[in-house]
C-alpha cells in the first residue's frame, strides 16, 4: 500500500496507529507492507472501519493518533480521498529516546529499555528496569488521545487491595504527553492457559462483587453510554444498521431507551482476553490495561468477553466460564444494547 513520506515518518516513530485509504482490499490480522518510494515496513492490521466522511471519522477518533495536532490539519491532508477507510496498524518499530522526558529516563536503567509490542494500545509502550531493579512497563501517549494514562493511573491505585492489579509507581504530564510507568506483571494471556475459562469466570465474579458505593469512576455507567449514542446516531446508523436491517432509526432509538440495563457493578471496561494475565505458577488472573473501569451494567463485560472469546477461537470454552461467574445463560436483550453501543465506543 502507498502512503506518503508524512505517514511513513509517523509510523516509524510510533505517533501513527491509524490511516485512511481508499484502499477496501485488506481486513483484520491482514500483514501489509507500507510503501514510500523504495522503503517499507511491515504492519499488521488490527481494526478495519468505513465512514461517510471526514467529520465522521475524525468525531470518532482522535485525530493525533492518526499524526495531527488538529481536524482542520488531518482533513486538509485526507480531502482527495475518495473512500473513507480507516486501518488500525501495528508496527513492531524501533525505540525512540526522544518519546521519553527526562525525569521518566532517570528513573529507568536505559539499558534495559525495549519495545513492548503486545496487544493494541493506543499508547508507545516499553518495558524495562527501574533503577530499583524492579521490572516495569513504561506508558506513553499523547494528552490529546481519547483515553487517558492518568484515568488508568488512577484506577489502578483506587483498586489496590480489591483485586491483583497492577502497582501504579508514576505518573506525569508533560509538553503534551502523559507518561504512567507501572508493575510488569509476570504472567501469559488468559486464553493460552491450560482452565482459563473457569479462572477467568471467577475473576470476573470477584471483580463485579467489589463494593462501589465510593467508586468515583462513572464514565461509563448506562445513563453515559445511552447519552453517547444518542447523540452520534446519525453517525454510526449506517452500521447498525447493517447489524440489525429490519430495524428503522425510531426503532433503535426506541430499543435503546426502552431496554437500557438497571443493574450496576464495577466493570473493567475492556475485559478481554488478552487483558488478563495469568501466573502459570500461582495460577491467579491480574487485569491490565484499566483505564476504563467504571461503574456500568455487568454486561458491558459479559459483552466485550465473549468478542474475545469468538477472536480468540476459544468459543467452545465460554459455556465453562458462565458457569464459573455464575449464570446458565447470557441476556440476550441487554447483549442486543451492548451490540449496539459498541458502534460507538470501538
Amino acid at each position: 500500500m502507498q502512503i506518503s513520506k508524512k505517514e511513513f515518518d509517523n509510523i516509524k516513530k510510533g505517533r501513527q496507529v491509524y490511516i485512511i485509504t481508499d484502499d477496501d482490499t485488506y481486513n483484520n490480522k491482514d500483514f501489509v507492507f507500507l510503501n514510500y518510494k523504495d522503503e517499507n515496513i511491515e504492519v499488521e492490521i488490527t481494526s478495519k472501519s468505513k465512514y461517510k466522511s471526514l467529520s465522521d471519522c475524525f468525531n470518532l477518533l482522535p485525530c493525533d493518533l492518526f499524526g495531527f495536532e488538529n481536524v482542520a490539519e488531518a482533513v486538509s491532508f485526507y480531502k482527495n480521498i475518495s473512500k473513507i477507510i480507516v486501518y488500525r496498524i501495528k508496527y513492531d518499530g524501533m525505540i525512540s529516546f526522544d518519546d521519553f522526558d527526562s525525569e521518566v529516563l532517570d528513573l529507568l536503567d536505559i539499558t534495559t529499555i525495549k519495545k513492548n509490542n503486545v496487544g493494541h494500545s493506543s499508547s508507545t509502550v516499553y518495558e524495562a528496569k527501574d533503577k530499583c531493579g524492579r521490572e516495569v512497563i513504561i506508558k506513553i501517549q499523547s494528552l490529546s488521545s481519547r483515553n487517558s494514562l492518568k484515568d488508568e493511573y488512577e484506577r489502578a491505585k483506587w483498586l489496590q487491595g480489591k483485586i491483583l492489579v497492577p502497582q501504579a509507581y508514576f505518573f506525569k504530564e508533560t509538553a503534551g504527553k502523559q507518561y504512567y510507568i507501572q508493575e510488569k506483571i509476570s504472567g501469559i494471556s488468559a486464553h493460552k492457559f491450560s482452565n482459563f475459562a473457569k479462572i477467568v469466570g471467577e475473576n470476573l465474579k470477584k471483580l463485579h462483587s467489589i463494593t462501589i458505593t465510593d467508586c468515583p469512576f462513572k464514565n461509563n455507567s448506562t445513563d453515559n453510554l445511552l447519552k453517547q449514542i444518542l447523540e452520534k446516531i446519525d453517525i454510526i446508523l449506517p452500521e447498525i444498521m447493517e447489524l440489525y436491517p429490519q430495524m428503522s432509526r425510531e426503532d433503535i432509538i426506541k430499543f435503546l431507551i426502552d431496554n437500557k440495563p438497571k443493574d450496576e457493578v464495577l466493570v473493567h471496561g475492556d475485559y478481554s482476553l488478552p487483558n488478563i494475565l495469568i501466573n502459570e505458577e500461582s495460577k491467579q488472573a491480574c487485569l491490565i490495561d484499566l483505564g476504563d473501569l467504571s461503574i456500568s451494567t455487568k454486561y458491558f463485560d459479559l459483552y466485550y468477553l465473549k468478542k474475545s472469546f469468538i477472536r480468540n477461537k476459544k468459543i467452545e470454552y465460554f459455556d465453562q466460564f458462565l458457569e464459573a461467574y455464575g449464570i446458565k445463560q447470557l441476556d440476550e436483550t441487554a447483549m442486543k444494547w451492548m451490540s449496539i453501543v459498541d458502534k460507538v465506543l470501538f
